[in-house]
């Protein structure tokens, strides 16, 4: 309490600073929102905690390596960059995703409207670009109402808007000790034609031991207008021929040595390819009172991924259509809307696993299991993946005088089907297949207290399935799927207020009571390599309250964030052991965020502080990653004929912090350490509006 205490302080002050440095006055706009499947509307309209940024607004100058660097200030949203090359940051909405080993599940992402979250409710965001991202939009409830599995929360990104007018370029390049990234970006419009283009270089020898990293990005974007129409046309390219994977570590090396690896990853060569590619088509089209919007998408992807249990490889296909109808009108004195949607998504993994043999020799390398002198030994799984997901909803609205009245519903089903196809089993292989399904209501209120305030209240309903690597890692090694996994489901009671105050202080407090069932939770099982397998909790509890602040104050935008949970186990036994009242691990209990930006003629100043509280990190609740809080400090040069350099300075007290859970881990590695103190340099030359 003493540090939010401190923050607390530090916001007023510079609140105060501002007001005494410079009179004049930016009114903030009231903040717009398509996150809810709804054409553009104020965050004060909806019963639901939505947030929006506007990349490089208010915090100017940050970081675009990874999702951490963008959405700090997001009350209730926690993005852990793991700093391993291996893995995609693990990002959390109230506890919900909270449970990923790798990638992130239990939200849905979109890129510009497409679902990058697949079929079976995991999603890979490594190929995504920050450098084109110009806005990001978080709903921080409970969505499976309006995107069925996996939406305890959204988080949807949305590309830079196209230039004014003409053609602008951009050549931005960010150089640390340890990393460095260059990037190349260009867009125009011309008559009813927009388009950009993107292409990124990334290499680094990370923070840590055996952390090297090798990445290359493209992405082509084609937009035509036709009177009340737009097309648009988005493709993607993403390759990875190096990342190393440095693992977790115990509690004395997190004190002693953070920056090491685990030394069974290094003898086992833990590490990843990627080569990913995504085309996706988009169409709306728009009249008085209405829309109607669609997309057709699809997926190609090859992993090859040794870890220290087992080689995985896979080759992934996956397709989607999305589409949604909306209409509205004048009743009685009473607006109304209607939509009515459809979800439909596939997803065809060809998935192998292999003897690890790198690092065995003598007798623990038999000739049965590791034939050649290749670390790829003889083939234990080959087995053919397939998911089938579709959803159709429906999203009425009605609104008299200042009281609106929103209602959805959702139907759901997942289908899993698993054929073994090695060579050993019986010809044409066998097979099996598990089917999921849930209907998600969702009722909320919205009253206006004035037209930039307002108070709500939702109840709202999850559905999230295990994803096809939970069902396929089954603690006794073999293929097929687990049978004893069930969909978790989650009731979300919210209530909550938002408003502008005088046109400069934007607020938003909620309070949220969430009820879950069969709620998936990770474990190791020992001498398994660090293979993560998952298994249902009878339920579980969350209450907590987020409070998010901002303001624009002349030369002076602030900010603050804080987010309380208390995340804890209902009713869960394993095996003799009662847990009952533990903290379900991984989640920090209190979580804030600050920054300060001061802008002069000559460029800015920025200031930004992050905390997170001691964390449970196992079902026990017996071993805790240490609380943290870190700060940072940028500044940059503005009006230099389109050349922008900035310097900027990370963990500047050089604290030793955890960046990253293993939850329930075996060998006690249960930390992924955050980066020391680094100094970066960005240099930024543009042309054009």
């Amino acid at each position: 309490m003493r540090r939010l205490a401190a923050f607390g302080c530090l916001f007023v002050s510079s609140v105060a600073l501002a007001q005494g440095t410079d009179s004049s006055r930016a009114r903030l706009a009231p903040v717009r929102v398509t996150v809810t499947r709804d054409v553009e509307r104020s965050t004060f309209d909806l019963p639901y905690s939505v947030s929006r940024l506007a990349i490089d607004s208010a915090r100017v100058g940050a970081r675009r390596g990874s999702l951490n660097d963008l959405l700090i200030t997001i009350p209730g949203l926690v993005v852990s960059n793991r700093h391993n090359p291996t893995q995609d940051p693990r990002v959390s909405v109230r506890g919900f995703g909270s449970r990923s080993a790798f990638g992130i599940r239990g939200l849905r992402v979109l890129r510009d409207g497409v679902p990058l979250t697949l079929a079976d409710g995991q999603a890979a965001i490594d190929f995504v670009d920050l450098e084109t991202v110009g806005s990001a939009e978080v709903m921080r409830g409970a969505a499976g109402a309006l995107y069925g599995n996996a939406s305890g929360g959204v988080v949807a990104l949305r590309s830079e808007a196209w230039p004014s007018q003409g053609m602008r370029a951009r050549l931005r390049g960010t150089w640390n000790e340890d990393a460095a990234r260059l990037s190349a970006n260009a867009a125009g419009v011309s008559g009813p034609w927009a388009w950009q283009g993107t292409a990124t270089r990334n290499t680094a020898d990370g923070p840590r031991d055996y952390a090297r990293f090798r990445s290359n990005a493209a992405m082509g974007d084609l937009q035509r207008t036709f009177g009340a129409t737009t097309m648009r046309a988005q493709l993607t390219w993403y390759d990875t021929p190096l990342g190393e994977n440095p693992g977790a570590v115990t509690a004395s090396e997190l004190v002693r040595v953070p920056a090491i690896a685990d030394s069974q990853n290094i003898r086992k060569r833990a590490s990843k390819t990627v080569q990913h590619a995504q085309l996706a088509v988009m169409a709306d089209r728009s009249w008085q009172r209405g829309s109607v919007t669609a997309s057709v998408f699809g997926t190609l992807r090859e992993l090859y991924n040794p870890q220290a249990f087992a080689v995985v490889g896979f080759d992934r296909q996956a397709f989607g259509l999305t589409t949604r109808v909306q209409h509205g009108g004048l009743f009685r004195q009473h607006l109304w809307r209607l939509a009515v949607g459809a979800d439909v998504q596939s997803q065809r993994d060809d998935r192998h696993n292999w003897v690890n043999c790198a690092g065995l020799t003598g007798a623990q390398r038999p000739v049965s299991q590791c034939p050649t002198e290749a670390d790829q030994g003889v083939e234990t799984i080959h087995q053919l993946e397939k998911v089938a997901a579709a959803g159709v909803y429906a999203r009425g609205e009605v609104t008299r005088a200042a009281l609106t009245v929103t209602g959805t519903l959702r139907g759901d089903r997942t289908s899993f089907s698993v054929r073994d196809r090695r060579v050993t089993t019986v010809p044409g292989g066998t097979s099996a297949s598990i089917d999921m399904g849930a209907l998600s209501p969702m009722l909320g209120l919205t009253y206006k207290v004035t037209p930039l305030s307002s108070i709500y209240a939702n109840v709202a309903t999850s559905f999230e399935t295990p994803t096809t690597t939970e069902l396929a890692n089954q603690p006794d090694g073999q293929g097929g799927l687990n049978r004893e996994l069930e969909p978790q489901r989650g009731r979300t009671l919210e209530i909550g207020a938002k408003g502008l105050l005088g046109g400069r202080l934007l607020y938003d407090a909620s309070l949220f009571d969430i009820a879950t069932r069969d709620e998936l939770i990770p474990f190791e099982i020992p001498n398994s390599g660090g293979r993560r397998y998952f298994r249902n909790a009878g339920e579980t509890s969350r209450r907590g309250v987020e409070l998010g602040l901002s303001a624009s104050l002349g030369a002076v935008d602030v900010g603050a964030s804080v987010a309380h949970i208390t995340y804890t186990y209902d009713a869960f036994t394993v095996a003799t052991a009662v847990l009952d009242g533990k903290r379900v691990p991984g989640v920090s209990p209190t979580t804030s965020s600050f920054f300060a930006t001061g802008r002069r003629s000559w460029g800015f100043l920025t200031l930004e502080a992050q905390q997170g509280s001691r964390t449970a990190t196992d079902d026990v609740n017996v071993n805790y990653a240490p609380g943290f809080v870190l700060w940072n400090v940028r500044t940059g040069l503005t009006g230099l004929a389109g050349l922008e350099p900035v310097i900027g300075i990370e963990n500047m007290f050089d604290r030793t912090w955890v960046a990253n859970i293993v939850t329930n881990a075996t060998r006690g590695r249960f930390f992924e350490p955050g980066a020391g103190r680094r100094l970066y340099v960005a240099l930024s030359l543009k042309r054009g509006p």
